[in-house]
């Protein structure tokens, strides 16, 4: 797992996260240190929550069940009756075939 790591804008060695302070949940102030003992900086920085690159799998669920949730009771049995339907004939043409008859084999 990789940690990101917090650099010194004075002098670019390594700094430390002395304290985070939240302010929501995609707003954070990170006060630092500078571990050289010569330069021996202290400030803070901002890190924020830009955008997403893939969808978290935890919210899918609950982002289908929102917009499942928004048509009309009417139009949604008659979405789940059409999927239904599909599925059942999705699995009526993944059922394998019995065996080949004889007089099916002797026309190849």
């Amino acid at each position: 797992m990789r940690v990101m790591r917090v650099y010194c804008p004075e002098c670019s060695s390594l700094a430390v996260v002395r304290k985070t302070n939240r302010k929501h949940p995609q707003i954070a102030d990170i006060y630092c240190a500078c571990s050289n003992m010569e330069c021996g900086h202290t400030f803070v920085m901002n890190m924020t929550f830009s955008h997403t690159l893939s969808p978290s799998a935890l919210t899918h669920g609950r982002l289908m069940k929102n917009m499942i949730d928004a048509i009309a009771p009417d139009k949604r049995q008659e979405m789940i009756d059409l999927l239904s339907q599909a599925q059942d004939d999705d699995q009526k043409v993944s059922k394998p075939q019995g065996p080949v008859s004889a007089t099916a084999q002797s026309r190849r």
